[in-house]
């Protein structure tokens, strides 16, 4: 088939003329009528839905000091200094700070230095392929090496990918398997990352393997887990080695709520009916770890987590190491658990940089090194990032993480105390109230806020006339009615910072539900 006709020689390949849309319709003989459907209008069409719907996706306008003459020698990325950062993941303040910055520049230098003078082996700006090509390096080996060692996240292996999402995709796009014996089952958190969701989905399972349990619900995801296992055993007879298997997939910090799995029981149970977990420790890495588990429990009355984890009665283990930093699995030693399949650590939060490890079996890394298509086909991170990487994992695990740690809770303790006082206060003005400050032990807190045009004015008058760096989580990102405003505490930020911060949110909740008063007044006019 032609599609056009190309005998024009004002059109041919080489050289085309700048023409008007009625010109390349009359050029290529296209119908007055077009046989197929617009891709522009559509988009349009979507993107006037989301408008209407208050839920399209922009990028926040940049405070005006971000917009400066970038000529000077100051960094433009820490112009935008100009509002209070209650928004960022950059828990720790790492990719903030100069001393890290400093430290991150010398160690690249003294890597440097190693090739200096080379014709044969120059050093590189970038990783010059895939790990499969010409992207390998020691640098990453040693890294691999360093990450799952004892003192990290001690275990047999480790694979570094470019983010998390990558490696969660990798994962659950590859390791799903069905044969002529059956087809494996993922459970689900109802409530875990959009990564996760789009690896299952990747996957070469059956949308009916698919399962969900309540968010943060042992008794449910057990109940889902011995369903599994009976549709398994009617579906396959065959023996526990070549039939089916179950992965289980949950966060240990969740990233819109802020609270924490329970995770050993997860494990527990899941080893008693024969199932692995797969944990993403994106918003644990840096947060928690052995030195401060104490830090997983609520002191405020909302004291959910010791109800669901045991830190008096961890796995047991034989390594004694007391690093802080390397996240939940660390903080109630739990890495070597038998139903511990992996676990993936992300660098983009606390860690203040970028790309992600996974962490687990030889055979595992060696998998994914092979089907994870991710992996497979990218360019591997440059040498820089992976410098990078390790000095930031020096000073999370060390005793500058320890401070910024310590820093951070405290922080988090006078947020919840205050913030709950002033809620306290507006629902004793206005007892239906339904704002809320979800139960979080971690630097996430969460105000709800029902209905996206609220949540969206409320954060803009914050950001607008207090300076405050926060933003609206609308619907569909989280359940209709559980809007809500995103709050991240860090160790760059200070007490009188958060005492501005809470002043100034609960006068704003105030006056909206004043307007929402007066608005119910005249609609009954």
């Amino acid at each position: 088939l032609v599609p056009c006709n190309l005998d024009n020689k004002d059109i041919a390949l080489d050289v085309v003329p700048t023409m008007s849309n009625s010109t390349y319709a009359t050029a290529f003989n296209r119908s007055e009528t077009p046989i197929f459907a617009s891709i522009e209008t559509r988009l349009k069409e979507h993107l006037d839905r989301r408008t209407h719907e208050g839920s399209l996706r922009s990028l926040m306008p940049l405070p005006a000091s971000a917009d400066a003459d970038t000529s000077s020698k100051k960094n433009p990325l820490t112009l935008q200094s100009a509002l209070v950062d209650f928004a960022s993941n950059d828990y720790l303040g790492l990719a903030r700070c100069s001393d890290q910055h400093s430290k991150v520049e010398s160690a690249y230098r003294e890597f440097l230095s190693r090739y200096e003078g080379s014709k044969t082996n120059p050093p590189v700006l970038g990783a010059t392929g895939s790990r499969l090509l010409s992207g390998d390096s020691s640098l990453a080996r040693t890294l691999e090496a360093y990450l799952a060692s004892p003192s990290v996240h001690d275990r047999e292996a480790a694979l570094i990918f470019n983010s998390g999402y990558d490696a969660n995709l990798s994962i659950l796009s590859s390791l799903p398997y069905r044969n002529e014996n059956g087809s494996d089952a993922i459970i689900v958190d109802e409530l875990v990352h959009n990564s996760l969701v789009m690896g299952v989905r990747m996957s070469r399972l059956d949308p009916k393997n698919v399962f969900l349990f309540r968010h943060n619900d042992v008794e449910d995801m057990k109940r889902v887990l011995k369903n599994v296992c009976q549709l398994s055993k009617k579906s396959t007879s065959a023996i526990a080695s070549s039939g089916p298997s179950v992965l289980i997939v949950v966060e240990s910090v969740y990233s819109m709520d802020g609270d924490i799995a329970p995770i050993k029981r997860i494990l527990d149970s899941a080893y008693e009916m024969g199932a692995t977990v797969m944990i993403d420790e994106a918003h644990g890495l840096g947060v928690f770890g052995r030195t401060n588990s104490q830090n997983m429990i609520l002191e405020d009355g909302t004291d959910v987590f010791s109800k669901i984890n045991s830190i008096d009665k961890p796995y047991k283990n034989e390594n004694t190491r007391k690093s802080g930093g390397t996240g939940v699995l660390g903080a109630l030693n739990l890495e070597h658990h038998p139903a511990l399949f992996c676990s993936v650590h992300t660098f983009g939060k606390a860690a203040g940089c970028h790309g992600a490890v996974v962490a687990g079996s030889s055979n595992l890394i060696s998998y994914l090194v092979n089907y994870a298509r991710p992996f497979v086909y990218s360019t591997a991170l440059p040498p820089h990032s992976l410098v990078t990487i390790h000095e930031s994992y020096e000073s999370m695990l060390g005793i500058e993480g320890e401070r910024r740690r310590k820093r951070v809770f405290q922080l988090v303790k006078l947020f919840r105390q205050k913030m709950l006082a002033g809620l306290c206060e507006l629902k004793d003005k206005a007892p239906s109230l339904e704002f809320e400050l979800l139960p979080s032990p971690s630097p996430i807190q969460a105000v709800i806020v029902p209905g996206n045009e609220r949540c969206i004015s409320i954060c803009n008058y914050l950001r607008n006339s207090g300076k405050l760096d926060v933003y609206p989580i609308r619907s569909p990102t989280v359940a209709k009615g559980k809007e809500r405003i995103r709050i991240i505490l860090h160790s760059h930020n200070d007490e009188k910072e958060v005492h501005y911060l809470v002043e100034s949110l609960s006068k704003i909740l105030k006056q909206s539900i004043l307007h929402q008063n007066l608005d119910m007044q005249v609609s009954k006019l």
